[in-house]
């Protein structure tokens, strides 16, 4: 399993060699060994890429997220799937059970709703707002039928990021926050195609027009890694370092179970988890806890 995360910023050309990733910029080079690479964002308006090199990123299932022209991330690559058991997979999506998917959705809020709990205690923010959203989090039924998951994100933001903060205003922080969550669903999509699923066929979100339903119902209990880093390191303006350190968020460390992961891996046995679930095989799924804080690059 590769390691490394690479972002590809400038102009030039990237093409396959010998099974490595080469960088040509006029007549210098660097190669890659594509055994070491987990993630690669290709962002920049004059990017020459190869096919072959296209394939061979795709058949290794490594993570490849496109950027537009202002460096954001606007698609990924998937295989169609080449899984193994890819139609015994499917039929198994196909068929997981209603009443699995709502509970599983159920531990997921509440999971979700935990981590913010964690996030706002972290940080020192207001001791009423985190009874309001343990009372919430006690409150999910199967399928959060009575939606305390938005309701806990209305409380948690404005404590987080102030009583005039909105997710639906374009601003720095909300800019640095999507930045963050597509990083992380890119991972996510990654890690559901390469287990023979698909993304389109989500267990609570189901719309016609999403590609990655899955994707972001498993995404949920992530995104508070996001908002803890967003909240500690953006102010002002939303720079390219911000964006690298975002992207090694995943190489990241957070407590599943007791024990300390990188977050890459973290995601991997989650979803392991979930689906295992899914599938009835167990009773229960991993759950994170960010009481004892997050590792960042650099800390450890």
């Amino acid at each position: 399993m590769g390691w490394k995360t690479i972002i590809i910023s400038s102009d030039c050309k990237v093409s396959l060699s010998e099974n490595r990733m080469k960088l040509t910029t006029g007549n210098e080079y660097q190669t890659f060994a594509l055994c070491d690479i987990d993630t690669i964002i290709f962002s920049h308006d004059k990017l020459v890429i190869t096919i072959p090199l296209l394939t061979k990123l795709v058949e290794k299932n490594i993570n490849v997220v496109i950027c537009d022209s202002k460096n954001d991330p606007i698609g990924v690559f998937q295989a169609f799937n080449n899984h193994s058991l890819v139609f015994k997979q499917l039929n198994n999506q196909i068929n997981w059970k209603i009443t699995r998917k709502k509970r599983l959705w159920k531990l997921i809020i509440e999971q979700k709703i935990n981590t913010e709990i964690d996030v706002l205690n972290l940080l020192e923010k207001n001791k009423e707002s985190q009874e309001i959203l343990k009372d919430y989090k006690n409150s999910v039924y199967n399928n959060d039928q009575t939606n305390r998951e938005s309701a806990s994100a209305r409380v948690y933001f404005r404590t987080l990021f102030g009583l005039d903060f909105r997710r639906e205003d374009t601003n720095v922080t909300n800019i640095a926050l999507n930045y963050g969550y597509k990083i992380l669903s890119s991972y996510i999509s990654k890690c559901i195609v390469a287990r023979g699923f698909v993304t389109q066929l989500g267990i609570h979100h189901i719309g016609e027009s999403n590609a990655f339903n899955l994707t972001y119902d498993f995404i949920e209990p992530f995104r508070a890694i996001v908002d803890i880093w967003v909240y500690l390191n953006i102010k002002d303006k939303f720079k390219a370092a911000h964006k690298m350190e975002l992207v090694n968020l995943l190489q990241c460390k957070i407590k599943v179970n007791d024990k300390w992961f990188r977050l890459c891996d973290a995601i991997e046995d989650i979803i392991d988890s979930y689906i295992s679930f899914l599938n009835e095989k167990t009773s229960d799924v991993l759950k994170i806890s960010l009481s004892e804080g997050i590792i960042f690059n650099g800390d450890d």
